[in-house]
């Protein structure tokens, strides 16, 4: 017990300390961020991005910057929470617990990258194909496309990392959905981000909304996966009985039949 606890002490030590390197840093510092993200978005969609200091990565041909904006730090951060957490159990030792705090680590920075550019990419073809959508204006869209992205993302980190700790796969949606609540709503609330304005407030009703929207969605779409393949076993297991019925009955009509005389 006293192993986990130091174990979680110092997972919160680092979250924090993401957290404030994260608010007080330049956009050249967090290059260790935006630089990969920058390149895999360029290898994915072909677009050039060139390194502005103090800026940010630029594509002049598609006018977007890739900025501290786009870091996608907080991510990381709910992403390295919920990570440690799941693989709580095998804080076992002093030198398990270092290992899981790596692992968490390893993990949510690379999840970051990619879901980072995964977001940054969809951005970009909004930006070429814009839509309209209840009325809804580009920053609007962008803001859902990021929280259904990030989210989405922890969603698919915390099966991947339950498939690999246990064998299976699990889509448990409570520790991912608080991590994320905790990174985007609870630490700016104690910041003191509550007496900011109302763009904090409508910010914090999407925030709230859209998450259980998205888990109502996966949910739904698995449940109904699991239950395609039980209707078409039953649906196809009943013509097999028949057939297999229907030749048991000849069978026994033939053999039952009396031979023919000569």
């Amino acid at each position: 017990m006293k192993t986990r606890l130091g174990v979680l002490t110092v997972v919160a030590l680092v979250a924090y300390g993401l957290k404030r390197h994260y608010a007080d840093a330049s956009t050249d510092a967090l290059s260790w961020m935006l630089a990969p993200t920058a390149q895999l978005v360029g290898a994915v969609t072909g677009i050039a991005f060139t390194t502005v200091p103090g800026e940010g990565y630029f594509s002049a041909e598609h006018m977007f910057l890739i900025e501290k904006a786009c870091a996608g730090v907080n991510f990381m951060i709910a992403a390295f929470a919920m990570v440690a957490f799941t693989l709580l159990h095998r804080m076992q030792s002093i030198r398990t617990g270092i290992a899981v705090v790596g692992v968490s680590l390893a993990a949510s920075y690379a999840a970051a990258v990619v879901v980072n550019a995964v977001r940054i990419v969809i951005a970009l073809w909004l930006a070429a194909y814009p839509m309209e959508l209840l009325s809804l204006s580009p920053a609007d869209i962008h803001r859902l496309e990021g929280i259904t992205v990030y989210f989405g993302g922890l969603l698919l980190l915390y099966a991947l990392v339950r498939w690999i700790d246990s064998g299976r796969p699990s889509f448990r949606y409570a520790l991912p959905l608080g991590c994320y609540y905790l990174v985007t709503l609870g630490v700016p609330l104690v910041n003191g981000a509550s007496h900011v304005n109302q763009a904090f407030l409508s910010h914090a009703m999407i925030v709230l909304l859209v998450p259980p929207v998205l888990i109502l969605f996966v949910w739904s779409s698995r449940r109904l996966v699991s239950l395609y393949p039980r209707r078409n076993v039953s649906a196809g297991s009943s013509p097999h009985a028949r057939c297999a019925g229907s030749h048991a009955a000849a069978a026994a009509t033939s053999s039952s039949a009396p031979a023919p005389t000569r």
